[in-house]
C-alpha cells in the first residue's frame, strides 16, 4: 500500500532518499510517492485560514478569469504558471514564507532577492500589500512587467 510522502517527515524522507540506490527509485517512488492534487492543496489552505473561493475570485478580477481559477481550486486545472501562482498567493494573503513555500510545491522558482521584479513583489508581501493594483503600480514605477 502506498503512503504519502506528505505524511512523513521532510527530514525523515531525505534520510531514506540518501540512502536509497539507484536501482530501488520505482520501489521507493511506489512507497513515497504521491500525486500532487491542486484543489487540494488549495482546498486545505482555504479550510484552515477560513476562506471564501469567491473571495479568491474578486480579488484576482481583471487578472485571471472566474472559472480558471474555480478550475485550479477544484483540482480540474493543473501546472499554473508561476506568475499565476503569485496572483494567487497575494490573492490568498500568504506571508512570504508561505508564497515561497507554494511555488517550490508548484515546481516554481522561488521568489529571488536578486530579481528585481521578484524583489519588489516579495518587499510588499512582507509589508502586508495583498492588492494586485498596488503591487503592479509599483512593478510600473521600476519599469518591471506587471501581472
Amino acid at each position: 500500500m502506498s503512503t504519502n510522502m506528505m505524511q512523513h517527515p521532510t527530514t525523515s524522507l531525505l534520510n531514506i532518499l540518501n540512502e536509497t540506490p539507484i536501482n530501488d527509485i520505482d520501489e521507493f517512488v511506489a512507497e513515497y510517492g504521491v500525486e500532487f492534487n491542486t484543489g487540494e492543496f488549495f482546498s486545505n489552505y482555504m479550510y484552515k485560514h477560513n476562506i471564501k473561493s469567491s473571495d479568491i475570485v474578486k480579488k484576482c478580477q481583471g487578472y485571471l478569469s472566474k472559472s480558471y481559477i474555480y478550475d485550479l481550486l477544484n483540482g480540474t486545472k493543473a501546472n499554473p504558471s508561476r506568475d499565476n501562482v503569485i496572483l494567487l498567493c497575494i490573492a490568498f494573503q500568504m506571508d512570504l514564507k508561505s508564497t515561497r513555500r507554494t511555488l517550490e510545491i508548484f515546481g516554481h522558482r522561488e521568489l529571488y532577492p536578486k530579481d528585481s521584479r521578484d524583489a519588489i513583489i516579495a518587499i510588499c508581501i512582507n509589508n502586508g500589500i495583498y492588492s494586485i493594483e498596488e503591487i503592479n503600480d509599483r512593478l510600473f514605477e521600476h519599469n518591471e512587467p506587471t501581472f
